[in-house]
Order: C-alpha cells, then structure tokens, then sequence
C-alpha cells in the first residue's frame, strides 16, 4: 500500500507543475506589460470551460489563437455564442503571447455595432467612454 501511495504521490507531482503553467500562471504565458490590438474574422471556436479559445483571422492573413474568460464569465457581459462565432468579426486588444507566437488573451473586444465589451477584470474601455453611454 506504501508503494502505491508514494507511486501515485510522484505521478501527481510530475504533472501539478504542468497544469498550473497552463491555467493559473497568466503572466508566464501572456506578456503582461504590452498590449496588442488585432481585427479580423473568426474562422474557429471552442467555447468551453475553463476557458473560450478561439482563431481569429486577419484581413493580412495571420491567423491569432485567443484565449478569454469563461463561458460563464462572457455571457455575464452579454457576449454570446452568437457574438463568438465563425465569420464574425470584430476588434480585439490584449496580452499576446510571451513566447512570440500568433497568441493573445483578449481583454476587450469591439463590436461591429459600436459596442465596446471588457472582457477581463479590472481592465477598463479601451475604445470607447462609458461616461459617454
């Protein structure tokens, strides 16, 4: 029974550090200290817990993975499925990617209506005024 407690010990230990790089470490995959703005068409989605990720594709062609909140995180700032969807489009800005890749986790987002949606907490507009609306 020791044996197997410790064997299951190690195998937990083995990958605890990968999980939490790939979930709860934002600032080890976004660079924190920049901010990006992209526009273009949504050609993927995958709208799932923990987190929505989608493609986005430019009008120059370069096509830009996007991490975001929740799906229950976005539906409360009335972004939907709808919104997020292949062949919408929009303007998004953001952290990209540390490592140099076509990669963003979106703060904002810019709707074809106007609309402006802060999709990340503690973020404020980036477009638009909201003593304005």
């Amino acid at each position: 029974m020791k044996k197997f407690l410790a064997a299951g010990a190690i195998v937990a230990l083995s990958f605890g550090p990968a999980v939490l790089r790939a979930h709860h470490t934002f600032g080890y995959v976004y660079n924190t200290s920049q901010y990006h703005e992209i526009e273009g068409e949504v050609i993927f989605v995958r709208w799932e817990n923990p987190h929505i990720l989608f493609n986005l594709r430019t009008d120059n062609g370069e096509i830009w993975e996007i991490e975001s909140n929740s799906p229950g995180g976005m539906e409360r700032r009335s972004v939907t499925r709808e919104i997020i969807s292949a062949g919408n489009r929009f303007r998004l800005a953001g952290f990209p990617a540390r490592n140099g890749d076509r990669g963003m986790h979106a703060s904002n987002i810019l709707l074809n209506d106007g609309r402006e949606v802060v999709l990340r907490p503690g973020t404020g507009p980036r477009w638009t005024n909201p003593e304005e609306e």
